[in-house]
């Protein structure tokens, strides 16, 4: 399903249908004072095509806040993590699983909290300003393009990371 898209919800990814269109049907008219209320608009009409249970309906409002707000070039206001941000850009190849699975398995060795996010699709990608897939964003900074690197030089990017993060707070 192509107009699938998937975003974290209290720590847990799930799938959005229709949320590409509803945020450029919302997106436009954002104005700071209007954010709560552009939100619930956002909530709603994603409500419209995907079953959000009501106890949950908070957690998605946030999260499609956040989304809203990185939309029109904001900083979100959640920080799902407090850890290292992650990107592992792929259009739907083995490359791009494993190397999601080895950005995890280096997280769990080095006991590093981190947000690891799945791009997929290409204006995001070109976004990100990368030419070729798989690739590992940490943090912002680019550290692979086109192949997976070795589980050693994964660890030792998240480490730095970990240590420039740390530094910062």
């Amino acid at each position: 399903m192509k107009d699938v898209k998937q975003i974290k919800v209290n720590g847990h990814q799930v799938g959005i249908r229709g949320l590409d269109q509803a945020l450029e049907e919302i997106a436009p008219a954002y104005a700071p004072e209007r954010e709560q209320e552009l939100a619930e608009r956002l909530l709603t009409r994603v409500r419209r095509e995907n079953y959000i249970p009501g106890p949950a309906r908070q957690a998605y409002a946030e999260a499609l806040r956040d989304l809203l707000r990185k939309a029109v070039g904001l900083e979100p206001l959640a920080q799902a993590t407090g850890g290292l941000s992650i990107q592992v850009a792929c259009g739907g190849c083995a490359g791009g699983d494993r190397l999601i699975q080895a950005v995890y398995d280096a997280l769990s060795r080095l006991g590093i909290t981190g947000e690891v996010e799945r791009v997929s699709d290409a204006l995001e990608i070109a976004a990100l300003g990368l030419r070729g897939t798989p690739a590992l964003v940490v943090n912002g900074a680019v550290k692979a393009v086109g192949s997976i690197p070795p589980d050693g030089q994964i660890e030792e990017w998240l480490r730095e990371a970990a240590g420039s993060a740390a530094q910062k707070s």
